[in-house]
């Protein structure tokens, strides 16, 4: 019996000699590559490699940079001085400014738009020597030491330290000293009373804004009490003539006529200040809202050149 052997032949799928275009694949891969890019990935390896231009650069801190950080426009001056300048057109650029005392001043703008500059050395930018506030007119803060060798602020348009209360005299004088020989009816009302001497019939005014708490006549003649606002309340006792018509609840400028002095060749009235309900000596007083003479001040002024 003969056996017959056959070659075994495999099974194969055909080859097909067309493909399907793997578009869904592509637009895969080239969504993930746009992903990457846009992460900033590629451009964080470039950055890190040893490549030409990929050197660090020094950044210069100036004062015409700090000036631009705080979106300012900054401008060399005179003098060895440099300015930055801001219209104060909107709340953000409030916000933006450098320091809370350039804040506050920019917040009592009165207009819509208004102008602030600092100027300060161009060796020591951040201590600015005065600022100025353009709203309507042009508002001057200096920044001077006191007697006590400390900084503040000092309003070049009223001479009192800024912000804060500022008195003005009511007379061109200023208080009596107070001596144990000093004629006055009962000397231990001194202990509450300022005394101030003045030509007869001249004018005493308001030492500050306020309203009128009381008025009328007492042993010293007719007297005005004035609420001052801030914890501070003055009595001017000893008027010789009120202003007609001054009564309670009225409001008073500073510097407003509140009378006038007894007709003599020398008169006297008398002024009580308190602050936070105490007694305070008027010297004190208006020192500690003068902290810098006028004379310095205009000296300090002549300095700037400006």
């Amino acid at each position: 019996m003969s056996v017959e052997f056959q070659e075994y032949k495999g099974k194969r799928k055909k080859i097909k000699t067309t493909h399907k275009f793997p578009l869904i694949r592509l637009l895969l891969v080239a969504a993930a590559a746009f992903l990457v890019f846009q992460s900033g990935l590629i451009r964080t390896i470039v950055d890190a490699l040893p490549l030409p231009g990929n050197e660090d650069v020094a950044v210069v801190d100036n004062w015409e940079n700090r000036c631009q950080n705080y979106n300012g426009t900054p401008f060399t001056l005179e003098n060895g001085l440099a300015q930055c300048s801001w219209i104060l057109n909107d709340s953000s650029v409030v916000q933006n400014l450098p320091n809370t005392f350039l804040r506050y001043v920019a917040s009592l703008r009165k207009s819509d738009v208004s102008k602030l500059h600092w100027v300060a050395s161009l060796e020591d930018f951040s201590n600015a020597r005065f600022v100025l506030h353009e709203d309507g007119g042009p508002y001057v803060y200096l920044h001077m030491m006191a007697k006590d060798s400390s900084y503040v602020w000092i309003s070049k348009n009223t001479g009192c330290r800024f912000p804060g209360i500022c008195p003005q005299l009511p007379m061109e004088s200023s208080a009596l000293p107070i001596s144990d020989g000093f004629d006055f009816e009962g000397q231990e009302s001194l202990l509450a009373m300022d005394v101030f001497s003045g030509i007869g019939e001249a004018p005493i005014q308001s030492v500050l804004p306020g309203i009128v708490i009381a008025s009328g006549k007492d042993s010293l003649g007719y007297f005005v009490e004035i609420d001052h606002g801030f914890n501070v309340t003055s009595k001017t006792s000893g008027i010789g003539f009120p202003v007609e018509k001054l009564s309670v609840g009225d409001s008073i400028k500073v510097g407003s006529n509140i009378g006038r002095l007894s007709p003599q060749d020398s008169s006297a009235f008398y002024l009580t200040v308190r602050q936070n309900g105490l007694f305070v000596r008027w010297d004190d007083f208006y020192a500690a809202a003068h902290p810098v003479p006028q004379d310095q001040i205009n000296e300090f002024e002549k300095s700037l050149g400006f």
